[in-house]
């Protein structure tokens, strides 16, 4: 196969593009001064990596409470061997057995005889990063060039969030810009690099940005008419103590909806801009109107299965606190107005809106554009990834 070369256009945008994440992940932080603070509660060291070398002694006692087992550990800490001691309940929710070759994650606590060590969790960086390369070798293989330029795309979004947004937001800005610049910035790199750049993939942009700017109103209107605060899980309430109160935490909720939502937006606006592209290559005859139909009959499947799709991810990550209220056996009214369950109805709702109004926009803008170009254009505005065989 051979791939045709980018137009001067593309490779301008391309340029663009580098530009402008450039600045985003490494001059706008550096020139405005993102600091992170860093919050570490009074005699708590770092965290460091460590491996059980030897079960020096476990051996369990009887207690009012219940059993009590007793460790003694031997575990080796930056190239030296530490002794670690532990009493636990085996019967304990999360209790963390480990056994000799156990890579471990602990705590250094500052005590009257010098520092000791708590074991707080297990090492599981070999097991994410075996599936992090499977994920990547699977979309590689199954997408090609554009599974690979995906990836690209996701490696991006990844360093606008950690590079800017989170930085942003910690550092007292105001999170309804970071997350407006953010996703905007998201959206450019994430389309292009994942679609080309191309006519198709500029329309879907356009009607994303579109329904991101509904998206973002919206939001601020419905947290206004719910009176959300923002603080309505233990991580909120945790992050304003540690941010000592300067973090709007109504901004990182409208953020947090925002960003949530354009990951479906991409899809379905490039989705859209697809189809009617699609049509009016293999009828150049359609009107207008026609062609507007048409796409929305495909449109319309679209959104019911995508807001489904929303819905179930956001049920999907709250299924414990879900299981928690069933529990409780409280009438649902009152289950709704619980500020916690109030934030992700709301949540579920702003970005299926978005998703709704991301449909109709789009449409209109791929029909306008498809419209005035010539049928035998559409196949050089589709994919700066095509090849001839």
């Amino acid at each position: 196969m051979r791939f045709r070369r980018p137009s001067v256009a593309q490779v301008f945008v391309g340029w663009c593009i580098a530009v402008i994440l450039l600045l985003t992940i490494v001059v706008v932080p550096a020139v405005a001064g993102f600091d992170v603070p860093r919050a570490t509660p009074q005699g708590i060291g770092a965290t460091v990596e460590g491996r059980v070398t030897q079960v020096l002694e476990r051996s369990t006692t009887s207690s009012p409470r219940g059993e009590i087992e007793h460790e003694r550990l031997a575990v080796e800490v930056s190239g030296k061997t530490v002794t670690v001691t532990r009493d636990r309940s085996p019967d304990d929710i999360g209790a963390l057995h480990v056994e000799a070759g156990d890579r471990v994650l602990l705590t250094t606590v500052q005590g009257p005889d010098g520092d000791a060590y708590l074991i707080v969790d297990r090492v599981r960086s070999k097991a994410l990063w075996i599936l992090g390369l499977a994920f990547v070798m699977m979309v590689v293989v199954a997408g090609r060039v554009i599974g690979a330029t995906s990836i690209l795309g996701l490696a991006a979004s990844l360093l606008v969030i950690m590079r800017f947004v989170i930085p942003g937001m910690l550092s007292g800005h105001d999170p309804r810009m970071i997350a407006m610049v953010g996703a905007s910035v998201i959206m450019l790199t994430t389309l292009y690099m994942a679609h080309g750049i191309n006519l198709k993939t500029t329309v879907a942009l356009v009607g994303t940005a579109i329904a991101l700017v509904f998206t973002v109103a919206l939001s601020a209107f419905a947290i206004s008419l719910a009176q959300l605060t923002g603080i309505a899980s233990e991580d909120t309430a945790t992050l304003q103590v540690l941010a000592a109160q300067h973090v709007d935490a109504t901004g990182v909720l409208l953020g947090g909806i925002v960003i949530g939502a354009l990951g479906v937006l991409n899809d379905i606006t490039v989705a859209q801009a697809s189809a009617v592209f699609e049509l009016r290559q293999a009828n150049a005859s359609f009107t207008v109107f026609e062609l507007y139909r048409r796409a929305m009959n495909v449109g319309r499947d679209h959104i019911s299965a995508t807001v489904n799709t929303l819905v179930l991810a956001y049920a999907g990550a709250s299924l414990p606190l879900l299981m928690l209220l069933a529990l409780q056996g409280e009438p649902l009214a009152t289950e709704l107005s619980r500020e916690f369950i109030a934030t992700e109805v709301v949540r579920s709702l702003v970005g299926s809106m978005g998703l709704i109004a991301a449909v109709p926009l789009t449409t209109v803008c791929a029909v306008l554009v498809a419209a005035r170009v010539r049928s035998d254009s559409l196949v050089e505005a589709d994919g700066s990834h095509s090849h001839h065989h």
